[in-house]
Formats: C-alpha cells, structure tokens, sequence
C-alpha cells in the first residue's frame, strides 16, 4: 500500500497515511508520481525546534508540508547533526509566504555548516529492530508532537561515568525520544516509550559495552 502524496509503502492492513491523511492505493500512478515535481522548498534549517515550528504555522493554516531530514556529520557516540528542508506544493507557496511574513523561500542554516565538506555516511542510522522493512519510517513519524511523560521505560542507569548525555544523543539520532531524570544523588536514568524499548536496549547496550549490535 502506497501514500499517493508523499509515496511511503505501507504494509498491508493500514488504510490511510498517517502524515497526509488521505487514503492507501495499491498502485501509484503516473499523476501520483509527477505530485513530487509540484513540490518546492519553503524553507531549510539546522534546527529541529524550527523546523517543527514552521511546520506547526502551516497545519495550523491547513498547509501540506512534507519534511526531508538530511544526514551532515557525525558526531561522538554514533551521534548525527542534521538539516531539514520543508517542501510544500508550488500551489501553496504564495499563501505559506504570507503566513509566515517572508518574501522568498528561507534557509537559516548556518554558514559553518554550509561550507563543511565532510561527507556523511547515512547508515549511521541503525536498523529498527524486529520492526518490519515496510513499517511506517520513523524519520516519518519524528517530528510530531509527542509527550516526555509516555516515556516510562527505563533503558539506562547511571551505574558510575555519566553517559546519559551521548545515550540521548545516540537516540535522537535513531529517532527516538527519550527523558533524563536526575535523582538528588547525581545519578541519571534514561526513558523512553514502551514501543522503542528493544531498539532503545541495543542502542545502549553498544555504548556501554563498547561491541557491536548481533
């Protein structure tokens, strides 16, 4: 099953795009394909809190948007800082401008970034775990809103060097959401939501212990 808007496969049993809201064909056609040539860049960026805010402006005016998230270098602990590039319909465009008091297509990204030349290899970004291939993408599902209080299952505690800042960098970078909770003590621990448990573990497990997932 197939999102005409935005092309991402669904397994079978889901009926309707969760980004797009509109409903799973088959097959995508011709005219489903060409939708990706009327879309162009509104804006690009280094920083996620702007990127969702932006995207907050537009579903407030019922604006669709459709977000690209671009590897530019690593970082320590399997880290990965990255740009974001919002694309709408060219349709759209005039009425985005206005409502966000610009005169033309933005990027705020940094000139420092803009002039690094590094090259990133994407498969930083570790495979989900006993998450089937044509399962909903997280990168797909990151940026919407989400709750630090579901995160309820501890994957990590401060059991002597304080790790907690690159385990929560290492997530970000896989997409998952996680909490830090400092006890009066000092000591740290790390949640996450119940559905990324497993991939969260494996992610923790290779910075702690320094191996390698299986």
């Amino acid at each position: 099953m197939f999102c005409p808007k935005c092309r991402v496969e669904y397994r079978r049993g889901f009926t309707r795009c969760a980004d797009c809201d509109v409903d799973l064909v088959d097959v995508l056609t011709e005219e489903d394909h060409s939708s990706d040539e009327a879309l162009t860049t509104l804006w690009e960026c280094d920083s996620e809190s702007e990127c969702v805010d932006v995207c907050e402006e537009l579903k407030s005016a019922d604006i669709r948007y459709h977000v690209v998230e671009i590897p530019h270098e690593k970082t320590a602990r399997m880290g990965v800082t990255w740009h974001y590039q919002i694309l709408i319909s060219k349709h759209d465009l005039d009425q985005a401008k206005a409502l966000l008091s610009i005169d033309a297509p933005q990027n705020t990204i940094s000139s420092s970034d803009t002039d690094d030349e590094e090259v990133v290899d994407p498969a930083v970004e570790l495979a989900d775990v006993n998450v089937p291939d044509a399962e909903p993408r997280r990168s797909d599902t990151y940026l919407e809103p989400w709750h630090p209080e579901d995160a309820t299952v501890r994957v990590w505690l401060q059991d002597g060097d304080d790790l907690s800042e690159g385990i929560e960098r290492a997530l970000d970078a896989n997409y998952i959401h996680s909490r830090c909770e400092s006890a009066e003590s000092g000591v740290k621990d790390v949640f996450v939501r119940p559905e990324d448990e497993s991939f969260a573990r494996e992610i923790v497990r290779e910075i702690v212990e320094g191996t390698p997932r299986k």
